[in-house]
């Protein structure tokens, strides 16, 4: 199974600050669950790409 990679640049995006903004491969763009006000999903969550390395908190 191939791993999903960002695309190098990333699209424009404002960034948040939030840990869990993620590069959707089917609009093309970073996205921010908390912050993007979308109120449709391509449906592929698993094919989010997570922008920042994200460590759960201990």
């Amino acid at each position: 199974m191939i791993t999903p990679q960002l695309p190098d640049p990333l699209p424009h995006f404002y960034d948040c600050g939030c840990p869990d903004i993620y590069f959707c491969p089917a609009s093309d763009e970073v996205e921010c669950p908390r912050h993007s006000g979308f109120s449709v999903c391509c449906g592929n969550l698993p094919g989010h790409i997570p922008v920042r390395p994200h460590t759960p908190p201990t």
